[in-house]
């Protein structure tokens, strides 16, 4: 945070800010801070040093705000997550805890693992694992990933095989960086198929309404296209026997296990999920 950001949320002047900041910096050896005519960023040391600081202030905030007056919680999650699964977990805990009020933002997984050590998150949905000193992460259950076709589509009734799978046309959830895309090629991979990729899509429900409209198929999570699938909109098969699913995951820094807000979150979460 730059000096003159931080300075009105401390109530300290901007020069005493500055002053205080050079201190801490002398008493370390090293620049936390690289100031240029552009602004002010954290160097290499400062982003080190980073989620050490938030898990501090995260224990001084716990230590000096009673429990009681907690009731709000900042939510990071993907866009895919927010737009399917969130909006129902959310409004049934609003139900059970009326005073419960949120926070959410969509971000994409290196800015959920970002602000969580920041100290802006105090939760965030993940859809691959982290292993990081500074983070507690809590498995969910996983979601089976699912061939999906049109009911016109000739493996409608049933799948072939791999080796049957040819140029088919395919649509694809986001690209060849996303975790859960990732998944998908390595699994075809491994299947030997290389899929005739026709669409690139970073919504799930964009991915369905292309599959209805039978320009393609797809691999979907089973949460995703439950619905559709018991209409018979669209026709699902479980080509990897389970093998094949999608985790989700809490996480959370470590200092936050003794947030009562938090506890009681995960906990009715991963009860109800």
């Amino acid at each position: 945070m730059a000096p003159s950001i931080a300075q009105p949320r401390l109530f300290l002047a901007q020069s005493t800010v500055t002053h205080r900041i050079q201190q801490l910096e002398k008493q370390l050896g090293t620049s936390l801070f690289i100031r240029s005519s552009s602004g002010v960023e954290l160097s290499g040391e400062g982003r080190r040093y980073l989620p050490i600081v938030a898990g501090i202030v995260e224990q001084m905030r716990l230590l000096t705000t009673p429990s009681e007056q907690r009731q709000s919680l900042t939510i990071v999650a993907g866009k895919s997550f927010i737009a399917t699964e969130l909006p129902r977990l959310l409004g049934e805990y609003h139900k059970a805890h009326p005073q419960f009020t949120c926070y959410v933002r969509s971000t994409l997984y290196e800015e959920s693992l970002s602000a969580l050590l920041s100290g802006t998150a105090d939760i965030a949905f993940l859809g691959s694992e982290i292993y990081h000193p500074h983070i507690h992460q809590e498995f969910l259950p996983s979601d089976r990933i699912l061939l999906v076709t049109a009911p016109t589509h000739p493996w409608a009734m049933h799948f072939p095989s791999f080796q049957n799978w040819g140029n088919e046309p395919m649509i694809v959830f986001g690209n060849h960086t996303a975790p859960f895309r990732q998944r998908v090629d390595r699994f075809l991979a491994q299947q030997g198929v290389f899929p005739n990729i026709i669409m690139e899509l970073d919504s799930f429900s964009a991915v369905k309404k292309m599959v209805e409209q039978q320009l393609g198929i797809a691999l979907l999570p089973s949460r995703i296209v439950q619905e559709e699938g018991e209409s018979r909109r669209l026709c699902v098969h479980d080509i990897a026997d389970g093998s094949l699913t999608r985790p989700t995951l809490l996480a959370y820094l470590q200092p936050k296990k003794e947030d009562d807000l938090v506890v009681q979150f995960v906990h009715w979460l991963k009860a109800h999920y």
